[in-house]
């Protein structure tokens, strides 16, 4: 009985499930059937799926097999699961695997000690280990001879070798093909596609490279093509792709086009999302291309996590050069694509100032930095006694880094509150285009300007009331909560939203006092319209309409086709330069019902600025 658990169904483990129960069924031409009913896998944990129904239907099994998939969203809710399994059908044979089980020796040993209503855990691939679980059982076979086990009997709980990974990922049939979830599929609007396994890189944050061995195997391209069509005409609002490095073999090229003509043919998938390759290529450049341009992905992704040469060094991602990404966003801007960029923050070698120039990195690329807060991951080489030793590794009570050799817990907190100011002031766009004219114009770099503010209003200085509140408010109790950075409010976001007027005054006076520049009024005029008409208003009327005394839309068009503010021949007109222009926010479709902003996650921007001529991300 294979049971995906999730309180999502954005996050169901269903596929990997699938995998299992159909390899199953197939393993030595159907032998298994005859001594398992092999049930197709059960959803629970989202509507319409309750887990009291699942544990109600449990009482009536006669010693059931359960399978579960533990992955950190869902890890949770599959360990209540098997305990409340365990006393309804003592019985039962409670078999876990996922990413979320140790596999270093010693400590997987101590997980299934820790959690004795699992029977066997599965380290690694699942397929075949499962199949040979079930022949050893019902053939009276010892589970000693299984790879890749770790169980309990009644002698105590043991370790078996490891187990080699699958060559042919193509002997594992397809669940979607066959039908695996058809009694189901439209309850959810998300599904999970392989197209490969495996990674090249072994970054110590991370548990791909080392669990894979650093080769990567593929699916075939008939069979993920057919997966796809499969998926379109379930009507599939979103695919997440689960590769390592989707854009990295010559294959995905295909199946992003697959993707789109499904996309054209269906009007499904709505959405795409995966990892993409870290070393940018013609390969990568080209399906992030044609995903873009037949509405799949609205933004182009780079997967930075740093640009900081120690910390890239200490999570060894050092073979993975900047100038590939440079290379990349140089297309991008090109063609006209916006940008985004996962960037990770409690790296080990990471350091206040290095997050910053990140930061910065980014803002002078034009590329939206999507924030990740650093968790140990219980395969990945970070996890490692020794590694852990080396760069005094601290985590908390969610086993979220808390404190390295080069940052202190105060200090973590404060990169927090650094990135959730930009999250704010950028990616929200509160002061973005002010913060790019001031960086242009008068050479303050953006992050230093967010870091002086942080800095003036941590020491509660009354004389900017309204940027107080918003530090005190939004920023520092969003850096206190949750495993991924975020800013959210209710109505009361009105203080900020109905005074942008007021916040923008007294950012003009900061400016003044903090760098000591007397910016020309009429140019403050200019910036600050723009910037207050782009963000959300409920009483404004749209589209917004200016007419300004310095034309900053043509101002701001002449960033578009420069790829970078880093360049030595970078060079644009200031805006005092440029006289009279018009503006236009919005359009006749815009409505701004509420100002509650529940959170941007993700590298999309979309949802929270209102369109203009200035958007590039």
């Amino acid at each position: 009985m294979p049971l995906a658990l999730s309180s999502s169904d954005a996050s169901l483990p269903y596929l990997s499930l699938g995998m299992v129960a159909s390899y199953l069924r197939a393993y030595g031409q159907g032998e298994l059937t005859s001594a398992y009913d092999v049930q197709p896998v059960r959803l629970a944990g989202i509507p319409g799926h309750r887990l009291v129904d699942l544990y109600q239907g449990m009482r009536q099994e006669d010693a059931p097999v359960v399978l579960l998939s533990s992955y950190v969203w869902n890890h949770e809710l599959n360990m209540q699961a098997a305990r409340r399994i365990r006393s309804e059908c003592p019985d039962a044979l409670i078999i876990l695997g996922g990413p979320e089980i140790p596999k270093w020796e010693g400590e997987s040993e101590a997980f299934l000690e820790a959690n004795p209503a699992v029977d066997v855990a599965v380290l690694g691939e699942g397929e075949v280990a499962c199949a040979e679980v079930l022949k050893a059982l019902a053939t009276g076979g010892e589970l000693a001879s299984v790879a890749g086990l770790v169980y309990r009997d009644s002698q105590g709980i043991h370790r078996t070798a490891d187990r080699d990974r699958v060559k042919d990922l193509d002997t594992l049939p397809s669940p979607y093909l066959l039908g695996e979830f058809d009694a189901w599929i439209s309850d959810v609007s998300t599904a999970t596609l392989e197209t490969n396994r495996g990674c090249p890189y072994g970054c110590t944050y991370c548990d791909w490279g080392s669990a894979t061995l650093q080769k990567v195997s593929r699916f075939s391209l008939d069979r993920v093509s057919a997966e796809v069509e499969y998926l379109a005409q379930k009507k599939m609002e979103a695919i997440f792709i689960a590769d390592a490095n989707f854009g990295m073999l010559e294959q995905d090229i295909a199946i992003a086009e697959a993707l789109v003509a499904c996309r054209q043919r269906y009007g499904y998938p709505q959405r795409l999302y995966t990892n993409f390759a870290k070393n940018g290529g013609r390969r990568l450049m080209s399906v992030i291309s044609i995903l873009n341009k037949g509405g799949l992905l609205p933004t182009g992704i780079i997967a930075l996590q740093t640009t900081d040469k120690p910390t890239l060094e200490a999570i060894q991602r050092d073979n993975i050069r900047t100038a590939s990404y440079e290379k990349m966003m140089s297309f991008f801007n090109a063609e006209r694509i916006p940008m985004a960029s996962d960037i990770m923050i409690g790296l080990p070698g990471q350091t206040v100032d290095s997050l910053e120039e990140d930061l910065q990195f980014c803002f002078d690329w034009k590329v939206s930095a999507n924030g990740n807060y650093t968790s140990m991951m219980p395969n990945a080489p970070m996890a490692e006694k020794q590694y852990r030793q080396e760069f005094a590794i601290a985590v908390d009570a969610d086993n979220m880094i808390a404190s390295t050799s080069t940052f202190s817990a105060d200090e973590l907190g404060y990169m927090r509150c650094m990135y959730l100011t930009y999250l704010l002031m950028v990616r929200m766009a509160l002061l973005k285009y002010v913060l790019y004219y001031l960086q242009i114009d008068h050479g303050v770099q953006a992050l230093s300007f967010l870091r002086k503010w942080m800095d003036q209003m941590t020491t509660g200085d009354e004389r900017y009331p309204l940027s107080l509140r918003v530090y005190r408010d939004i920023i520092v109790p969003a850096s206190e909560r949750g495993h991924w950075p975020q800013v959210t409010w209710g109505e009361e976001g009105k203080f900020l939203y109905d005074a942008l007027d007021e916040f923008y005054a007294e950012i003009a006076g900061f400016t003044r006092e903090a760098f000591g520049l007397e910016l020309a009024q009429g140019e403050l005029d200019a910036i600050f319209a723009v910037q207050c008409a782009v963000n959300p208003s409920t009483s404004a009327r749209y589209p917004i309409r200016l007419s300004l005394t310095h034309d900053v839309a043509a101002y701001f068009e002449q960033l578009l086709p420069q790829p970078t503010l880093r360049r030595d021949d970078f060079s644009v007109q200031p805006l005092s330069t440029y006289g009279a222009g018009d503006f236009v926010a919005g359009d006749e479709s815009t409505r701004v019902d509420s100002i509650a902003m529940q959170t941007i996650l993700g590298h999309s921007d979309e949802g929270w600025e209102l369109p203009s001529p200035l958007r590039f991300h």
